[in-house]
């Protein structure tokens, strides 16, 4: 796997890739103070044009991860409506579990499934979740 690293204003990210296909990114550990959405809209904009890869995942996250690239920005779902939106109601905990091995934050927006009450939970850390919805709430 080869690695590179991508900049946006405030934001640096690593990115893995296996031959042509991006299969993990790494966010910094804690959310640039800078962070802005022309920060965001610009890491989304030099990631766009990588082929992505989901071969080795499970199934299941495979059909959550590609349901959750069809959340527009600024637009949120549960991870019960999520579930729902798989073909698989019940499985709202398994949802979470999907989002929480997503190998690629913002391009699978999994920061856009909340919980029924509050935030739920976010792989790079809820203030990571809470600085890109209100980014794309703007």
């Amino acid at each position: 796997m080869s690695r590179r690293e991508f900049r946006s204003g405030g934001l640096s990210l690593t990115a893995k890739f296996e031959g042509e296909s991006l299969r993990s990114i790494q966010l910094p550990r804690n959310v640039p103070p800078e962070f802005s959405a022309d920060d965001l809209k610009g890491m989304l904009e030099q990631l766009a044009g990588f082929r992505i890869s989901f071969e080795g995942a499970p199934p299941f996250r495979q059909r959550v991860w590609s349901r959750l690239r069809e959340v527009p920005w600024g637009s949120a779902m549960t991870y019960a409506e999520l579930a729902r939106a798989v073909g698989s109601p019940k499985a709202f905990r398994a949802v979470g579990q999907a989002c929480g091995a997503n190998p690629l934050p913002l391009i699978i927006p999994c920061h856009r499934v909340l919980a029924e009450e509050g935030l739920g939970g976010f792989s790079a850390g809820l203030p990571w979740k809470e600085r890109l919805l209100e980014l794309e709430a703007d």
